[in-house]
């Protein structure tokens, strides 16, 4: 999971908000008297370029826009009408987010079976909150990628042997105590946002493995080709982070370690 800075608010969906301020998310998907499909259209455009075409959870790739493969989805419930706010159509309260494995006609990395072992994500989520195993307003007790410090101040590990996401101790330290944390503290609070997103399920780690051991297996190339271990990184931070954002960000990022960090300088990158 990186961090999420959002664009500019599409001004399709800031003029349907000023027509239809009492408006549902269903009712401006199919509303084309007030440009609500307009405005549905220019959101997904809008989160994916502004998120670089990753999934705001597990960073997979959904730059092509497919809807099989990815959705809006709404932090805070769209249905919460408190406090005089329309979370639905609220541009700070959506993100773009992969189908989390529930699309069951897809192919890997998006798809594996068993489904429900490798649902991921929103679609995870959706289903602990059904189960009542968390809140519907799960703002505190999941990491919201809008808040997320910046990289170097990445709050996970990489565990490379099997591809595991885990809580940097070290990290959560310098971030603890967090504004609204529902933990006890920022290390619990990052573990359970990798839990209730099963940002872990089989197909994630295997998918992150295979980003691992291609960087490994060039790290090889490099130091067979004479290049010193600075240098040798450097170079491989050059191609894997050529793109903005490559899939598996954080994965590569973990990987590459200060070199990551000098590319990203050299870039002007801001995440």
């Amino acid at each position: 999971m990186k961090p999420v800075a959002k664009g500019a608010e599409p001004a399709a969906l800031q003029a349907y908000r000023q027509a239809q301020p009492q408006a549902c998310w269903e009712e401006m998907r199919g509303d084309a008297r007030d440009d609500g499909q307009q405005a549905y259209t220019d959101i997904r455009k809008h989160t994916h370029d502004d998120q670089g075409g990753l999934c705001a959870y597990c960073e997979i790739d959904i730059r092509d826009d497919d809807p099989l493969k990815s959705r809006i989805e709404h932090f805070h419930p769209k249905s919460d009408r408190n406090a005089g706010v329309n979370w639905a159509l609220a541009w700070a309260n959506m993100l773009a987010v992969c189908a989390g494995g529930s699309y069951r006609y897809g192919t890997a990395p998006h798809t594996l079976e068993p489904l429900e072992e490798n649902l991921s994500c929103d679609a995870h989520k959706d289903r602990w909150i059904q189960q009542k195993r968390l809140a519907e307003a799960c703002e505190g007790w999941v990491l919201n990628p809008l808040r997320l410090p910046g990289w170097p101040g990445s709050l996970f590990r990489l565990n490379k042997c099997n591809g595991e996401l885990q809580a940097d101790a070290e990290a959560c330290q310098k971030f603890d105590p967090w504004p609204g944390n529902q933990h006890a503290d920022m290390h619990t609070l990052v573990t359970f946002t990798i839990t209730a997103l099963n940002l872990n399920c089989t197909r994630l780690r295997e998918a992150r493995l295979r980003v691992i051991r291609d960087i490994e297996h060039n790290k090889k190339k490099q130091r067979l080709a004479g290049f010193g271990p600075q240098q040798g990184l450097d170079n491989l931070a050059r191609h894997y982070l050529r793109q903005r954002w490559p899939g598996f960000f954080t994965t590569i990022c973990l990987c590459l370690g200060d070199a990551a960090q000098r590319q990203l300088r050299a870039q002007r990158w801001e995440c």
